[in-house]
């Protein structure tokens, strides 16, 4: 049986005007993933993270406005604490948070093309949602789950990202990686997302593959203790572990074979495919070599999280191709900013 295609919803208006159509639309959902995230932490735990979600407010206050409204409208529409909808984009001040990816992108004078296969456990896709933010002053989409700020990404202005979680050290003073996330669909093209990495401090370990609609194409490893380190590239594949030395030093090389141990061998297998179309990433994305743990992944007893969706970013068309589930048993659905734009 075919996965149930994950809902799409557009969002219209000011920041707090979104928050509240995401909240009026998905409140039972938020309510759900707030109650199970709560009692997956001992008191002390909630207590602490809401003392550092309401810290972090505090200096998103100054920093993005705009992501505070959208946070309180949601937090409104749902009569819930903003603190407690912070918690559910910022997974750090928890703990607790895998994710297993791997991501797949080309540059082309046509713009650049972003994709990734997203993996996770059993049942994180039911609160899967794709949005499209139509703002006075911006445009987006992104792939969320309730309640959240987005796991991926693409804006008006062709610029687009995704994500691959890296096991390095952890910071108690930094921004969540969700919110940081946000601030980058703000910037226009990968210099400027770059920038905006390079300005703040990270909470963990992070892969960023950043593509725009001038062909521009980057890799970016952040980590607390590494800072960011970056490289331009033709093209690029990556899943769950540095592929830069200097990030590299600071991986947990046990987690890392603990929680993501078919890291490498996707990467070998990722690899092995030659990238110069859309067509070929679409090909990697599929690929079920060394299956269940395989690129397209199936949930196993040594890593029990499966592809909940597949994105392929065409930056220069600004076209979003979304298949819910492992690629090889489902077709893509084709999203266009161009044809969601506020007139």
């Amino acid at each position: 049986m075919a996965p149930k295609e994950i809902p799409f919803i557009v969002l219209h208006g000011t920041p707090a005007e979104r928050g509240r159509q995401h909240g009026a639309a998905l409140g039972a959902c938020i309510l759900t993933s707030l109650t199970s995230l709560r009692n997956s932490f001992s008191d002390k735990q909630w207590d602490s993270g809401r003392t550092r979600s309401a810290a972090c407010l505090q200096k998103l206050e100054a920093l993005a406005p705009s992501i505070v409204a959208e946070l309180r409208g949601i937090a409104d529409a749902t009569n819930l604490h903003v603190h407690d909808v912070l918690l559910l984009s910022a997974f750090e001040f928890l703990g607790g948070h895998t994710r297993g990816c791997t991501s797949a992108a080309l540059s082309r004078p046509a713009g650049a093309v972003v994709a990734q296969n997203w993996d996770a456990p059993a049942s994180t896709d039911q609160h899967l949602v794709v949005f499209v933010h139509e703002g006075a002053d911006e445009r987006f989409i992104c792939i969320a789950s309730a309640g959240t700020l987005g796991w991926v990404g693409m804006n008006g202005h062709g610029l687009a990202f995704v994500n691959n979680d890296l096991i390095l050290d952890e910071a108690e003073n930094g921004l969540p990686s969700l919110v940081i996330r946000r601030l980058m669909l703000a910037e226009r093209n990968v210099d400027a997302a770059n920038s905006v990495l390079r300005s703040h401090k990270h909470l963990s370990g992070r892969c960023f593959t950043l593509g725009d609609a001038q062909g521009r194409l980057r890799l970016v490893e952040v980590g607390p203790s590494s800072g960011v380190t970056d490289r331009a590239l033709r093209f690029a594949v990556h899943t769950n572990h540095p592929i830069f030395a200097k990030p590299a030093m600071w991986e947990d090389i046990e987690a890392v074979a603990r929680v993501y141990p078919s890291s490498r061998s996707r990467l070998r297998a990722a690899r092995a495919h030659s990238l110069n179309s859309v067509d070929d990433i679409h090909s990697l994305l599929c690929d079920r070599s060394d299956a269940p743990d395989a690129i397209s992944k199936s949930p196993s007893r040594r890593e029990p999280t499966g592809t909940a969706f597949s994105v392929i970013f065409d930056c220069g068309r600004r076209e979003a191709l979304i298949a819910t589930g492992r690629p090889d048993l489902s077709s893509y659905r084709r999203i266009s900013l161009l044809q969601h734009a506020s007139v």
